[in-house]
C-alpha cells in the first residue's frame, strides 16, 4: 500500500512536469509569426455609415532635395517618417493626423 502510494505520487508528478513543458511547446506555432499588435478601432461618425474606423501608425517617405555629407551638390534623399492615419472600412472617411519621427537626412538616392 505504501509503495503503491509512492509510485502513484511519482507518476502524477511526472505527468504534471510533462504537461508544464509540453503545452507551451505545442502552442508555439510558427517561429516567424511574431507578435502583431491589434489596431485601435472605433465606430465611424460619418452620417449614414455603420463601419469601423481603424487607427494605425505607418511609415511614409518624403523625397527631399538636400546636400549630404557624402556629396557636395544638391540631390534627392528619401526621408522616412511616421504618420498616424484613420480610415473607415465602409465609407470614404480617411484622415492623416500626426507626422513625426523624421530620420534626416534619410537615404541618399545619389549613386
Amino acid at each position: 500500500m505504501k509503495r503503491t502510494k509512492k509510485l502513484l505520487a511519482l507518476v502524477l508528478a511526472l505527468m504534471m512536469a510533462f504537461s508544464c513543458m509540453a503545452m507551451p511547446a505545442m502552442a508555439h506555432g510558427d517561429g516567424d509569426e511574431g507578435i502583431m499588435p491589434l489596431a485601435a478601432v472605433r465606430p465611424c461618425t460619418e452620417p449614414n455609415c455603420s463601419g469601423t474606423v481603424t487607427f494605425r501608425t505607418v511609415t511614409r517617405y518624403l523625397d527631399w532635395e538636400t546636400t549630404c555629407d557624402k556629396c557636395s551638390y544638391r540631390h534627392m534623399h528619401r526621408v522616412p517618417y511616421l504618420a498616424d492615419i484613420e480610415y473607415c472600412d465602409s465609407c470614404s472617411y480617411r484622415a492623416e493626423l500626426n507626422f513625426y519621427g523624421y530620420d534626416f537626412p534619410g537615404v541618399c538616392m545619389h549613386k
